[in-house]
């Protein structure tokens, strides 16, 4: 490589980086650049560009790059095990960052509040996994769990587990969630047989099911706010606390 090739591949990777700083953030950045100010830490000196424009073609966006698996990273020209590994490293990164501002959440007393607390669990998840939720008598989050976790469409979810969970922390209250990795957030009729069973389970524990959530990266299903639903969820004490929360803060939106 030529000395006038390297400094032209350092200078567009310093106004690169500038650009970066002096904006403070991603926006209006397109995606091989967001790919490229990345790729600059794996790959020192060579010209990233083409390698950007490679792997978003293959895998179709930058999300489609995170979320590739490490072996068919491998397979596209100009990828090592360095930059295979950096690439894996960042939905992982994301997931770990978001979960810090959702641990916050001590208290969930809406939907928004419930998706906001879920969400990060998700993130970069290839497989559907099932979480619980475990709540006191005033919506106070008492323990989040992973209950099951399964293929690409489907996980089964254990009862027994659900049961002990609620049991151990003495709940109240409990709110599902799953995700759909397909990235269709559309409940199936086995979601709704599955969150009428548990929820006639709960109640004989004297829990009440307060929501089912389908997490699908940005989007969600709530069970609760559809009337479609409705038959899946009684009102105890918890239930209505949840169910005032939530009404007051539609009034105020």
């Amino acid at each position: 490589m030529t000395e006038k090739s390297n400094n032209s591949h350092f200078g567009h990777r310093q106004r690169l980086r500038s650009r970066f700083l002096k904006a403070g953030n991603l926006d209006g950045f397109p995606e091989h650049n967001v790919l490229e100010l990345l790729l600059f830490y794996s790959i020192p000196r060579a010209d990233t560009n083409e390698l950007a424009h490679r792997l978003i073609d293959k895998f179709g966006s930058l999300k489609g790059v995170f979320d590739a698996p490490y072996d068919a990273l491998l397979t596209v020209e100009g990828v090592g095990e360095k930059t295979a590994s950096l690439l894996k490293l960042v939905p992982s990164l994301t997931r770990t960052y978001l979960e810090e501002d959702a641990s916050k959440i001590k208290y969930i007393t809406s939907t928004q509040e419930a998706v906001n607390y879920l969400r990060p669990k998700f993130v970069g998840l290839k497989n559907e996994v099932v979480m619980l939720v475990c709540l006191s008598n005033s919506c106070r989050v008492l323990k989040c769990s992973e209950i099951s976790s399964g293929g690409i469409t489907f996980a089964e979810i254990d009862i027994r587990k659900i049961m002990s969970e609620l049991l151990n922390c003495h709940a109240t209250g409990a709110i599902l969630a799953h995700n759909h990795p397909s990235g269709l957030c559309v409940p199936s009729r086995a979601d709704h047989e599955v969150t009428y069973n548990i929820s006639g389970v709960m109640s004989s524990m004297n829990v009440t099911l307060l929501n089912h959530l389908i997490i699908c990266g940005s989007e969600y299903f709530s069970f609760l706010d559809n009337p479609k639903f409705s038959d899946c969820f009684s009102l105890s004490p918890t239930g209505h606390a949840y169910l005032k929360e939530e009404r007051e803060k539609k009034r105020e939106r």
